[in-house]
């Protein structure tokens, strides 16, 4: 499953399409404007509206440590809730 991000649209990913086919791979194309069917939307949407509160970085360095420590904090919580389900 692919979003309709440019990148699975540009030349270089559509001229290895064929290729992907010949082994068995088969791509399907998200619809336009469906954020809620791309799992992973939903997580960033709770990474930057939960775990990130500051809105403002002033280098690229504070912006990368920010987000990998809302990533972390997510993976965490994740794992906690896998886990106590596994014990219910």
């Amino acid at each position: 499953m692919l979003d309709n991000a440019s990148i699975h649209h540009g030349k270089l990913f559509k001229g290895r399409r064929d290729d992907l086919e010949a082994i068995g791979v088969h791509l399907l194309y998200l619809p336009p404007r469906s954020p809620e069917l791309n799992r992973i939307e939903c997580v960033w949407r709770s990474v930057k509206y939960q775990d990130m509160p500051v809105r403002a970085y002033t280098s690229t360095q504070e912006l990368h440590t920010a987000v990998d420590r809302a990533m972390t904090q997510r993976a965490t919580a994740l794992t906690t809730t896998a886990d106590l389900l596994k014990t219910a």
